[in-house]
């Protein structure tokens, strides 16, 4: 039974790049950018670590799915244990 719930869920790692300030605390990112779809996300300021903050800026956002729960901000080439360490 609890291997069932283990895998009712499943990451994945969504690139992203800061568009800018939404309101105070809050940045607006692109999801997706340059592949001619544009989901906008605004985020809270505090989940995105400083050097990431200003426009332009790109890395990857880890959602846990179902749901689109965001789960943190991940550097483009950082280690990922949800999902990196299945494919060792």
């Amino acid at each position: 039974m609890h291997h069932k719930e283990d895998s009712s869920y499943f990451y994945v790692r969504v690139p992203a790049r800061v568009l800018g300030c939404l309101c105070a605390g809050e940045i607006t990112i692109i999801l997706f950018p340059g592949h001619g779809l544009v989901l906008t996300k605004p985020i809270q300021t505090y989940l995105i670590p400083e050097n990431l903050r200003m426009p332009n800026s790109e890395f990857d956002v880890l959602f846990k799915h179902p749901g689109r729960k965001m789960i943190r901000i991940l550097r483009h080439n950082e280690f990922c244990p949800e999902i990196d360490a299945s494919h060792e």
